[in-house]
């Protein structure tokens, strides 16, 4: 088989060698069992004169609708929305440049080119133009491309005939390859009037961009060829094991096939392959049509076999972490939003262009996780007990720096990570996060619309605050115990249930599903039900998804949308994006230091402290150190989610669960615990000592167990303790309204003196 272009002919072939001729020849069985034009001349006739009055009514709607005001005003108000289309990063670079990540110092973290990337690859229109990629696809896609100006009028009145003739749905598209690769550009395919107006104007003008060559090479580079493969270089690196500048005439009638159902002819599953090797010879049988190939080339590639490349478990050369796919999945998105392009368009630019992207990655904090993450003892207590388990157990952290709210460090999952884009169980797991939402969704709320106060008392006690059970206690503690009168802080710390419920109750389900949205969780979409108080959500939450929302208190009442770069640079050095995260207050000062202080007690009392307890940092400076604990009712999940002044972390625990449900042995679950206290004493150990901030309107009180202002009394009785309020809250007792209930006891009356007795009556 030749690759000569000289050799193709350009005469048209009969209809009886055409590709639809063969493909209807290939399905035919048997002997036909009458005439298929066995027809009487009358219903010839009726056939004729229907024809031509399909025709005149397409011509007649067309005239009203471009001509009538009314038409004219939709496609003159349609034309004056459509955007510009953005370009100009594909058009000014002859070859790929190799893009890179930096971490917080300047370091070097990533390579970015397309052969690393081989999801895309980007390739000149030069570098392919002996193939026949141009032909093949012209001829299925597009066979008056070089004709047109960017819409085909007659591709348009054929496709509107055809859903005329069948109910409404045509048999074929009307849209060119410009159309096409408009669509890929914007990413918008919506199936509107006014979508398809305003595609029509983008073509338009990209025609008048653009050379038919240029639309040609945009078109070849976007489009969709199955298995998450963007363009041809990539589609036939990784099906065949070349560069498209080498494929053959069949291997580039096959892919020419792939974007129009990506999946349909996807040929690494065996019915995809069939499907694209039928596609493949009708394909070829156009380019014989059209003349673009020769009958001895046609003929050639029909006889050739087609060998395909064994896939690769991993192509890339160099594992990304996950902070750093994260880190670039978050520049893709922020600028396909900010230029108004595809995903699949700003993916390609990142990859090609030689961007400099600068992240917040702190890369002694990430060592730490790092290291952490590939300790065995920290993730199986006793390895050989799992001997037998479908899957071992896993985790994942995020790290947050308070004092910006960028993301300091990241781990996706246990071990090496051996292969690019895999499961970032940080980012993309959904989990039940069990007591660890009550801060958020219980007492951080209720503090902050003075419900109450860390030192106000509530009765722990059964309660029946489920609405469609409202004879069953629920919820039921833990422990399956009561304690009886107890104050907030002591609630929080022992993670009652029962308070945690009242709590949300009180504050009404809608007003702490909107707190829970505000610290960038929003759940909202669920409505409100009781379950949520002590994290019983239909959705779960993510590693960073936690961690951004205690980085809350952490800073003092802010919340900042986390983000893993700072900025990024063109290759010339033409700053094209710049974080600007989101922040606003959600809660007061106050509110952040009562949940600290809170906080702190189950760090310092609970299992945390079995683990290290508060954090010390440079000299044994003692660092405060706020966390709470989170498991499912089965074991399932389990949490730890805290800060200091300095960083504020999460940490999941558990099992993926692919297979079936994993309970958590019980030697392994403090695993996210120990992950966090190991993590975060290693990242404080050259920090100075360090106290939550308290605000000066924070005073200490002494209170009594029964609510009221402590008195002597109170003290002996051994009811007094003392806890944080906010002056002037009518939570903070004062000294005008002490405890009624322990009070001095009244004097022991004096003796009568019978001397000093007076005679006031008788007789």
């Amino acid at each position: 088989m030749s690759n000569s272009r000289s050799q193709r002919s350009t005469a048209p072939v009969k209809p009886e060698n055409s590709a639809l001729a063969d493909e209807l020849r290939s399905q035919l069985k048997g002997k036909p069992t009458k005439s298929g034009f066995n027809r009487s001349a009358i219903r010839e006739f009726g056939s004729f004169v229907w024809d031509i009055a399909r025709v005149l009514i397409v011509v007649v709607l067309c005239v009203c609708f471009l001509f009538g005001g009314f038409g004219a005003g939709m496609l003159l108000g349609y034309a004056s929305t459509t955007k510009p289309l953005s370009i100009g990063d594909l058009t000014t670079a002859e070859e790929s440049q190799t893009s890179f990540v930096y971490d917080k110092e300047g370091n070097v973290i990533a390579k970015l080119t397309g052969s690393e990337n081989v999801d895309r690859i980007y390739v000149s229109f030069s570098d392919v133009r002996d193939t026949y990629l141009d032909e093949a696809i012209i001829a299925i896609e597009d066979e008056r491309f070089y004709d047109h100006s960017g819409i085909d009028i007659k591709r348009i009145g054929g496709a509107f005939l055809s859903a005329l003739a069948n109910g409404g749905s045509a048999t074929y598209g009307g849209s060119t390859i410009t159309q096409q690769t408009v669509k890929l550009i914007s990413g918008q395919d919506e199936h509107s009037t006014s979508r398809k107006v305003q595609e029509w104007f983008s073509a338009m003008e990209l025609e008048q961009t653009l050379s038919k060559d240029e639309i040609l090479e945009l078109y070849m580079n976007l489009a969709p060829t199955g298995n998450n493969y963007v363009g041809v270089q990539a589609a036939a690196q990784n099906y065949f094991g070349k560069d498209a500048s080498e494929l053959t005439l069949p291997e580039c009638a096959l892919i020419a096939g792939i974007p129009k159902s990506p999946s349909y002819y996807n040929p690494l599953r065996e019915s995809g392959r069939r499907n694209a090797l039928r596609r493949m010879r009708i394909i070829l049988g156009k380019m014989y049509e059209l003349g673009y190939i020769t009958e001895e080339e046609y003929n050639d590639a029909l006889n050739t076999e087609i060998v395909f490349k064994e896939p690769d478990i991993n192509t890339g050369s160099q594992i990304k972490s996950y902070f750093t796919e994260y880190a670039i999945s978050e520049v893709i998105d922020d600028l396909a939003e900010s230029r108004g392009i595809s995903r699949s368009l700003a993916s390609t630019l990142v990859y090609n262009r030689g961007y400099q992207i600068y992240t917040t990655l702190e890369p002694a904090t990430q060592a730490i996780l790092d290291e952490a993450f590939k300790n065995q003892d920290l993730f199986q207590s006793n390895p050989e007990a799992l001997a037998d388990y479908p899957e071992k157990p896993n985790g994942s952290m995020v790290v947050i720096n308070t004092q910006t709210g960028a993301i300091a460090a990241m781990q996706g999952g246990y071990g090496e990570k051996n292969m690019n884009l895999s499961l970032n169980r940080a980012t993309s797991s959904y989990r039940s996060p069990g007591s660890s939402i009550k801060p958020l969704i219980d007492y951080g709320p209720a503090l902050e619309l003075g419900i109450i106060a860390p030192g106000t008392i509530y009765n722990d006690e059964v309660c029946y605050l489920d609405p469609t059970n409202p004879e069953k206690p629920w919820p039921v503690n833990y422990e399956h115990d009561y304690l009886g009168p107890i104050t907030i802080r002591q609630a929080l710390v022992k993670s009652r249930n029962t308070i945690a419920a009242q709590l949300w109750t009180n504050i009404g389900g809608d007003t702490a599903l909107w707190y829970l949205k505000q610290v960038g969780i929003d759940r909202t979409d669920e409505g409100a039900y009781p379950s949520q108080s002590v994290g019983g959500f239909t959705k779960g939450m993510t590693t960073l998804e936690m961690a951004a929302a205690y980085n809350t208190f952490a800073s003092g009442g802010t919340y900042t949308e986390p983000y893993a770069y700072t900025e990024v640079y063109d290759s010339e050095g033409n700053l094209i994006l710049s974080s600007n995260p989101l922040k606003y207050r959600v809660y007061s000062e106050e509110t952040s230091f009562f949940i600290g202080d809170m906080l702190k007690g189950v760090v310092t009392s609970g299992i945390p402290s079995q683990y290290g307890g508060q954090i010390t940092g440079i000299d044994g400076g003692l660092i405060d150190t706020a966390g709470k604990t989170g498991t499912t009712s089965d074991n399932i999940d389990k949490w730890f989610c805290g800060f200091t002044p300095y960083y504020a972390a999460a940490v999941w625990y558990g099992y993926d669960n692919r297979l079936r449900q994993t309970e958590i042995p019980k030697g392994d679950r403090n695993n996210a615990v120990r992950i966090w206290m190991y993590c975060m004493q290693k990242i404080h150990e050259n920090l100075p000592a360090a106290s939550f901030y308290k605000p000066d309107t924070v005073i200490s009180v002494q209170v009594c167990s029964s609510g009221y202002y402590a008195t002597d009394e109170c003290k002996a009785a051994g009811t007094a303790y003392t806890d944080y309020f906010v002056v002037g809250s009518y939570l903070c007792p004062t000294e005008n309204n002490p405890c009624p209930v322990h009070v001095p006891a009244p004097p022991d009356p004096l003796p009568v003196n019978p001397d000093e007795q007076t005679d006031i009556g008788g007789f």
